[in-house]
């Protein structure tokens, strides 16, 4: 279901900007910002769906309502490719007449693209949660690397899927047309639909317990009510509210001020007869306590990952670049330029596959030691390729702009100059290796960081991270368009990329990723070591 629906989903977005730009007449910045809001609704919808999952229906059936609701969403947005009066007419060249997207033709556009926006974000993050319930408690604790190993699976089957999506999809998109190339991905999100349902007998299904968002709340709401209690030195002389059946006996000492939440005051006045809280906005459980805190403590690294997504989300100008690039393979088959991204999906996809088979076991047997390297630490890596994956752009931009201009390609933003496409392989290949560090290693920082309760939640989190980040890529996009063209100069980010200057605009992604991974290594060493490794720590003292 998910590599099927990846696929589907991924294969609109390629193309979409000269899908917006020729058959409804959009300038790139308005077409980018259309695509930048539709990846943030996409990433965001994941907080909303694994609330309801965690809370209300449980994840296999919001998995299956996900992929009904992306089905109707891709259907409709096919019919814009059917329907003449759902877009506007073509230009005519002869007279310059080139009507815009009407309100009603640009409202329906959207909505399509919400609907599809919304069904795929709760599938992209349950996805994952669902998956982990299936590796059982037992499992875990026989082979301690299973849920790493998921995870890498996991991923380097999303990335396969969105290298078949910028292929074969792409492929007919550009060679058979947007009804068939949009038709496609129809009938790959109907058999996601029927294939989840048909596996509905052998999955591990957890049912949904107390909303857990709201537990969060409360616990806000608690220590701002108890806020005049004091805290004692001594936790023996505090009465806490213990969660039945829970191991956590005692709130841990960081971020103290939240422990006032589940102090008790008064046990004939705060406790019923069960032991549940007479008032649960004024006494949480321990539990509740420390589920906030370990969401608060992740916060300031899950922000450094919020500008990988900002050069994750760039999906107008890498089109828009190799459209003007030489992009044969001998003489007769052109590689769409739609399709280059795949080259990053695949450099994902080979990162995983060593990293797994080749390089842990030859580190490992050359050591003499079981070699793994943490989360935090691939994450700082990802951040460095990301950082150098931009400053490739800017510099093979660089060179581009200046060719097109000496060949009077300055007008002309669709002329093909005399520069090999294989240029654009380095920023290609090298947001590839930081994606597959940085964001495998922040799903399995989140997910065992945080209690099992809270793994839906921890699911989200890096979706929630993308979406910010498409926010923040659109503001940055507008912003520079806005200072860059006034007093009637060429904006940076100019539909024609021979006159603007994009070679600037990721200068300044860089320097943004700069200030930002070293923001990384002062959170991460506040952070402090991870669950584990406080006891490897111990035992290699030991020995």
């Amino acid at each position: 279901n998910m590599v099927l629906m990846t696929a589907a989903t991924s294969a609109l977005t390629p193309n979409m900007i000269l899908y917006l730009m020729n058959e409804y007449h959009m300038d790139m910045t308005t077409g980018s910002i259309i695509m930048f809001i539709w990846s943030a609704v996409t990433h965001i919808s994941p907080v909303v769906g694994a609330f309801m999952a965690d809370s209300l229906v449980g994840r296999f059936q919001m998995i299956g309502l996900g992929s009904v609701v992306t089905l109707l969403g891709m259907f409709l947005f096919w019919l814009t490719t059917l329907i003449p009066q759902a877009r506007p007419p073509p230009c005519v060249i002869s007279d310059n007449i080139c009507r815009s997207a009407g309100m009603f033709q640009l409202f329906y556009l959207c909505f399509a693209l919400a609907i599809v926006a919304i069904g795929a974000g709760v599938i992209k993050s349950l996805s994952l949660a669902f998956g982990s319930d299936q590796l059982k408690r037992e499992v875990r604790q026989e082979n301690v690397r299973a849920l790493e190993r998921f995870f890498s699976w996991y991923y380097a089957l999303y990335a396969l899927s969105i290298v078949v999506a910028l292929t074969c999809l792409v492929y007919i998109q550009v060679n058979m047309g947007w009804a068939l190339g949009f038709g496609a991905p129809v009938l790959l999100v109907l058999f996601a639909t029927l294939l989840i349902y048909l596996g509905t007998p052998f999955y591990v299904k957890l049912k949904p317990k107390s909303s857990l968002i709201t537990g969060l709340f409360q616990v806000i709401a608690a220590s701002y009510r108890n806020r005049c209690l004091r805290l004692s030195s001594q936790s023996a002389d505090i009465l806490y509210h213990q969660k039945k059946g829970s191991t956590i006996v005692l709130p841990s000492e960081k971020l103290r001020f939240l422990n006032k939440a589940c102090i008790v005051r008064d046990p004939q006045l705060d406790l019923n007869p069960d032991g549940e809280a007479t008032d649960p906005w004024r006494l949480c459980t321990v539990d509740q306590v420390e589920e906030l805190k370990a969401l608060l403590k992740v916060v300031p690294i899950w922000l450094t990952g919020v500008v990988v997504a900002i050069n994750i989300s760039q999906p107008s100008f890498p089109v828009l670049q190799a459209n003007t690039m030489d992009r044969h393979i001998g003489s007769s088959f052109e590689v769409p330029a739609a399709s280059f991204g795949i080259f990053g999906f695949i450099s994902t996809v080979l990162w995983i596959v060593l990293y797994d088979c080749l390089i842990l076991p030859v580190a490992s047997k050359l050591t003499g030691k079981p070699v793994h390297f943490s989360p935090k630490e691939r994450m700082g890596f990802g951040l460095f390729l990301s950082l150098l994956s931009v400053l490739a752009v800017a510099v093979v931009e660089g060179v581009r702009r200046n060719i097109a201009i000496k060949e009077g390609h300055s007008d002309d933003p669709n002329g093909v100059i005399p520069m090999s496409a294989v240029w654009l392989l380095p920023q290609n290949c090298l947001l590839g290796f930081a994606e597959a560090m940085n964001a495998i290693g922040q799903n399995e920082f989140y997910i065992s960081e945080f209690p099992r309760s809270m793994s839906s939640i921890a699911s989200t989190l890096l979706a929630l991270g993308m979406g910010l980040g498409s926010l923040l890529a659109s503001f940055i996009m507008s912003t520079i368009d806005n200072l860059t063209k006034r007093g009637g100069a060429e904006s940076w980010v100019s539909s024609n990329v021979n006159k603007g200057h994009y070679d600037y605009y990721y200068l300044v992604l860089a320097g943004f990723n700069l200030v930002n991974m070293l923001c990384y290594i002062v959170c991460s060493k506040a952070y402090g070591p991870c669950k584990g490794e406080e006891e490897e720590m111990v035992e290699e003292e030991k020995s």
